[in-house]
């Protein structure tokens, strides 16, 4: 028995669900959270209080990251990730429902993966310092 019918399988065209147009927009708007979260990085550990901006900078870290107790930094970097897994998240629903899935997806995952590993990078290498400083 043969069916007229063609196979469900079958690979998607090269361009399907691309459209350059999202792609710019994409890229505008990771440029654009770029530069709030290097400008709101840089305020938040200069608002830290009894920090100069000479000490901002250090090796392997700044000297207030040993610092055992909570500061507005911490939070900040918190809410970084939780941003940047609340883009991965809806990153699902763009990919299932979007009219440009592979376009709109893909901005999506890169930039909440972007926020997400930034926070818990410094996040991480706070705690590092806490448990070595």
């Amino acid at each position: 028995m043969t069916s007229s019918t063609p196979p469900l399988d079958h690979p998607a065209e090269r361009l399907a669900g691309l459209s350059g147009r999202h792609e710019r927009l994409w890229g505008l708007v990771g440029g654009v959270v770029g530069s709030l979260v290097g400008a709101g990085s840089f305020a938040v550990s200069w608002l830290v209080p009894g920090v100069t901006l000479g000490q901002l900078s250090g090796s392997p870290y700044p000297s207030f990251f040993a610092r055992r107790t909570m500061i507005a930094l911490d939070y900040y970097f918190l809410a970084l990730v939780i941003v940047g897994l609340a883009f991965l998240g809806s990153a699902v629903l763009v990919l299932r429902t979007g009219r440009y899935p592979r376009s709109d997806g893909f901005g999506t995952v890169l930039l909440g993966a972007i926020l997400s590993a930034l926070g818990g990078v410094v996040l991480f290498l706070r705690v590092w310092a806490m448990a070595h400083g």
